[in-house]
């Protein structure tokens, strides 16, 4: 532990530690980090193969989050049974150089926090050099090693802390999954740290060409699906990032016919969530865009029930277990029935004009522009 200790300075980071009453005291955004690797030693070539951030308040309040697989050029992914991440799925992720600007981005003007942050420390760093990247020592907090002053364990791996704290550790060694954990648990070491922090300077800034946000989208992945008591749905958004960018009409028509396919019989199963995770991590989507997705296809389901004019019973009870199976229940509770299936009806809609974007228009007030769970009347 002595490379995160107080006071060291490493490659990348100058590590935090008890308030003296000199040093700078920090109030503003934290930015969480994790990764996965193919190894354990940079020095010997093992790459990052997935990197996850959260910006977060002091309150672990999440401002953004990103997230991506990232090819490692060549190098083997190394322990599948761990991280889950095989040569396969990296093969068309982004490199890190093509995503370094986003990455900065994120660091910008914030503390860095990470569980052993030496380990992300090192592997950052040779990322940073292959990319011709170098930034000034940036303030950063080891939460491994805070987690030791504030909590009284039998160890202080992330795993274990966040059980003590009752926080859900979800997608344990998977970047993202790790991320929030930390995010979740650093309020909480902030609070029992009596002495309170500070750092030997401010944060860095400027780090970033804004010009280059944005210009390889990420791979993300959604990995661990579990029915649970909330549905495969459920578990797919909660395991993407909040939310990426814009989605292009390739990943947007591909999305929607393989939810055609696998809401045929009106519920999602297991290989059928999986299935459609990998159409949504190809596509660089998040939690935000996969559920814009899905209210389009409900939204393509309504019209084609309404296109003799005659809702029936029938329809009414298709509709309602599609939006349940797209974790949206109650997104048809405005309607009632007035008199076959509408799946088919709204796959053949899609497949007429399979890229053509669908109007926005909300199933509650009907005004074009947004969906029913962005309604201002119903929020």
């Amino acid at each position: 532990m002595r490379f995160a200790e107080p006071g060291r300075v490493g490659e990348l980071f100058s590590y935090g530690g008890p308030a003296s009453g000199t040093g700078y005291v920090h109030d503003g955004s934290f930015a969480v980090i994790d990764v996965e690797t193919t190894g354990f030693s940079p020095g010997k070539g093992d790459r990052v193969i997935e990197l996850a951030i959260a910006r977060v308040d002091k309150y672990g309040r999440i401002e953004d989050e990103y997230a991506t697989l990232l090819n490692p050029e060549g190098r083997d992914t190394g322990a599948v049974f761990v991280h889950g991440i095989s040569n396969d799925a990296v093969r068309n992720a982004p490199l890190f150089s093509d995503v370094v600007a986003d990455v900065l981005a994120r660091l910008d003007g914030a503390v860095v926090v990470a569980h052993n942050a030496r380990f992300e420390e090192r592997f950052i760093a040779a990322e940073f050099a292959r990319a011709g990247v170098k930034t000034p020592p940036m303030p950063a907090l080891c939460s491994l090693w805070l987690g030791q002053q504030t909590f009284d364990t039998p160890n202080h791996k992330l795993g274990t802390l966040a059980q003590h704290a009752g926080i859900p550790l979800i997608d344990a060694h998977a970047a993202l999954g790790d991320v929030r954990a930390t995010a979740a648990l650093l309020p909480l070491m902030l609070d029992r740290y009596r002495p309170g922090l500070e750092f030997g300077h401010d944060p860095a800034r400027g780090l970033f060409d804004p010009y280059r946000l944005g210009s390889v989208g990420p791979l993300t992945r959604a990995s661990s699906l579990r029915k649970g008591t909330d549905g495969w749905m459920h578990s797919l958004l909660s395991r993407l990032p909040i939310s990426t960018g814009d989605v292009s009409d390739a990943a947007t028509a591909e999305y929607l016919e393989a939810l055609a396919v696998a809401l045929e019989d009106g519920k999602i199963i297991g290989d059928e969530a999986k299935a459609l995770a990998k159409v949504a991590g190809r596509g660089g989507m998040g939690a935000e865009q996969v559920r814009g997705l899905n209210e389009r296809f409900l939204e393509l389901m309504r019209e084609a029930a309404f296109a003799d004019d005659v809702l029936t019973a029938g329809e009414l009870t298709e509709l309602k277990r599609a939006a349940d199976a797209l974790a949206a229940p109650g997104y048809f509770d405005d309607l009632q029935a007035t008199a076959t299936a509408v799946i088919g009806q709204a796959r053949e809609a899609l497949n007429s004009s399979p890229t053509a974007p669908t109007p926005r228009k909300c199933g509650h007030c009907r005004t074009p522009g947004h969906y029913r769970s962005k309604c201002p009347e119903l929020n």
